[in-house]
């Protein structure tokens, strides 16, 4: 379809330029859809189709390289998901080959752009209907005061991905108990925390944090799991995750 064939130029641009360029987010946006017709009397567009047929080819044999294998299906849920768990923990794993150790990670529900990931091969393309936005990894010196307000966002919300680590207990939708690494949050203290960009930049109402002292690194999300998972494949293993009680709602 013309259609498809328009998106696969969009793409392409966005692989061909988005390297040299500097990342903007978008904040807030309108979003709106047009019923499109998909009966296969139409015909596409030949000459982008033969514009980006080069193009299309090598990205997709970029696309479908195997980067691992998926032991059981990765879902995405609240108040805790094994997709979310798996996310969170990788950018653990990020932070560190990055050499800058952190209390915990968090990502915004909204950040995870698929219900699930199925089991068994894990392709490059999967990855990137994971996270098809170029939201950089980011360490943000959170006080605790702070931190109270961010972890009562995700309590509200019935659940964001977190990292192994963090403890957290909800009842109507507020916090019940919340520890990190078995250690109650003091008010005082400093607490480094890894988040997407969109989320130090005050993204899904979290405006306390944008004053706050951070490092921004130049990883992308998308790249610390695509090296995730492709470290677990060195070693010999599957992908997988696990429910471990990080995030539970008290009736």
């Amino acid at each position: 379809m013309a259609i498809r064939n328009i998106l696969y130029a969009i793409l392409i641009g966005s692989f061909t330029y988005g390297g040299c360029s500097s990342v903007q987010h978008i904040s807030k946006t309108e979003i709106g859809f047009e019923s499109v017709s998909s009966k296969s009397d139409i015909v596409p567009d030949v000459e982008i189709t033969s514009m980006i047929e080069p193009y299309k080819s090598t990205l997709d044999v970029q696309m479908n390289e195997v980067i691992g294998t998926v032991s059981q299906e990765l879902t995405k849920k609240k108040p805790e998901s094994t997709l979310g768990n798996w996310y969170a923990d990788a950018m653990i794993a990020g932070t560190k080959k990055e050499g800058h150790p952190v209390d915990f990670a968090i990502s915004n529900y909204g950040g995870l752009r698929v219900p699930y990931i199925s089991a068994g091969p894990l392709t490059r393309g999967e990855i990137y209907e994971l996270c098809p936005f170029d939201n950089l990894l980011v360490i943000v010196d959170v006080p605790g005061d702070i931190l109270d307000s961010l972890l009562q966002q995700i309590a509200s919300s019935e659940g964001w991905p977190v990292s192994n680590g963090l403890r957290m207990v909800i009842k109507d939708n507020k916090i019940a108990s919340c520890k990190i690494h078995n250690q109650s949050i003091i008010s005082s203290q400093v607490y480094k925390v890894a988040m997407p960009d969109y989320v130090a930049n005050g993204g899904d109402g979290l405006k306390a944090l944008i004053p706050l002292s951070r490092i921004q690194t130049s990883k992308l999300i998308r790249d610390i799991l695509i090296e995730y998972a492709q470290e677990t494949t060195r070693t010999g293993k599957n992908i997988s995750a696990s429910i471990d009680g990080r995030i539970t709602i008290q009736q």
